[in-house]
């Protein structure tokens, strides 16, 4: 009990026996210093001794309200308890306390307890001696309150120490979301990287389709045009032929112009096949462009796969190298697809510059150039090459249900 002992002499109770009946309602007399001034939510309590807090109380009754004179404050009042809210234990001592409105303890009874008639006796005899007393309690009981206060001092060192060791893996926990969280950015970013990067493929893809469709426009009006204009000369010269040469044996303007288009008409086809093969070449190119693509789209949808099965697995903490490593996989494909591009461009315009230089015969499905080699035996290498009839697609590795599988796919 912390309060301090001028509070307990602003209301004194008086005539308190030793004992009381039990299961019989009491009262108690008490009377107020000149100075204090009741206020109405002020109370009278019954608390065991050894309370500690006016919260201890077993039972209580508010008090009676007063006047203002000096003479109503210092008279005797009563605080009135029914047997029903009594104590029923015969054994412990208790004692009334005047609490005020704030909570403060302003007097306090001498101890009694709830007896038998049989023992009124005997207890009257030491009532005499504890008059002057004013709080009881034993050692044990000290003791006790010893022990208690040393386990809770033990439990509230065990929870601070078990507050602290949350802390510190809160804190760990908030870091490793923070590292996941950058993480999943980082693949986030790259997919969005690489997606770009597709779309840019794809649109690249078209515009080289675009401009093999129109060569091949433009190709094929060239030659109708030159092989028309070739014919026209021809149609036109070939009346002066029998008197073509001059005195001296040579060839006149029109018999050169008639041999130069004989020439060019016999060289046309040569001309058509090599336009042809070189719009092979192109679209070969362009197919290798399409599988390369899908590559990159597979590279797309495992890395998204990844990134799901990331965000998935954020809570159990997971392990991120397998991730990691699926993440670098993917993002070097798409550098790959454009060397591969960049070579086969650079290699085409290779074989246009050298086919200007001197023609060459070559391989009109893979490209392989035979120096010296006579038509037959190009035309012989050619046969035997397994080239779908549609796309002209080389399929000399595919067996044999695989190509017709892959020839039937253009029909439907």
């Amino acid at each position: 009990m912390n309060n301090s002992t001028p509070a307990f002499s602003q209301v004194a109770f008086r005539d308190v026996p030793h004992s009381y009946l039990p299961a019989t309602s009491i009262s108690c007399c008490y009377t107020l210093a000149a100075h204090f001034l009741p206020r109405p939510r002020d109370w009278v309590g019954i608390f065991k001794v050894g309370w500690s807090t006016t919260k201890d109380y077993h039972t209580f009754v508010w008090v009676e309200s007063c006047g203002n004179s000096s003479q109503e404050q210092s008279s005797i009042r009563y605080a009135y308890f029914k047997d029903y809210y009594l104590p029923k234990d015969e054994l412990d001592f208790y004692q009334f306390c005047y609490v005020d409105s704030s909570g403060q303890v302003c007097g306090a009874s001498t101890p009694f307890c709830f007896k038998a008639p049989d023992n009124e006796d005997g207890q009257s005899a030491a009532n005499g001696c504890d008059n002057d007393l004013l709080y009881i309690t034993t050692q044990e009981q000290v003791e006790e309150s010893d022990r208690e206060k040393a386990t809770l001092r033990e439990e509230v060192s065990r929870i601070r120490q078990q507050n602290e060791e949350l802390e510190k893996n809160l804190l760990e926990e908030r870091r490793e979301i923070g590292f996941l969280k950058e993480k999943q950015d980082e693949l986030v970013s790259e997919l969005r990287q690489m997606k770009e990067k597709n779309e840019s493929l794809l649109r690249t893809m078209q515009e080289q389709q675009e401009e093999i469709q129109r060569l091949k426009e433009e190709m094929l009006i060239h030659m109708t045009n030159q092989v028309e204009l070739q014919e026209q000369n021809l149609a036109e010269s070939t009346p002066s032929i029998p008197n073509s040469s001059d005195e001296n044996g040579l060839l006149l303007p029109s018999e050169l112009q008639l041999r130069e288009a004989h020439f060019v008409i016999a060289n046309k086809d040569a001309i058509i096949e090599e336009n042809k093969n070189y719009t092979s070449m192109l679209k070969r190119h362009n197919e290798e462009l399409v599988h390369e693509n899908q590559e990159l789209s597979y590279k797309i949808e495992e890395l998204c796969q990844t990134l799901h099965d990331f965000e998935t697995s954020t809570a159990t903490h997971p392990e991120h190298q397998e991730a990691t490593a699926t993440h670098n996989s993917g993002t070097t494909q798409p550098d790959t697809l454009v060397e591969t591009h960049d070579s086969s461009y650079d290699s085409t315009v290779n074989i246009e510059e050298e086919e200007d230089d001197q023609p060459v015969l070559m391989c009109c499905y893979c490209l392989e150039r035979f120096p010296g080699s006579t038509r037959a035996e190009v035309e012989h290498h050619e046969r035997n090459h397994q080239v779908c009839p549609f796309c002209t697609l080389i399929c000399d590795d595919m067996e044999q249900p695989i190509f017709e599988d892959h020839v039937y796919s253009h029909e439907m």
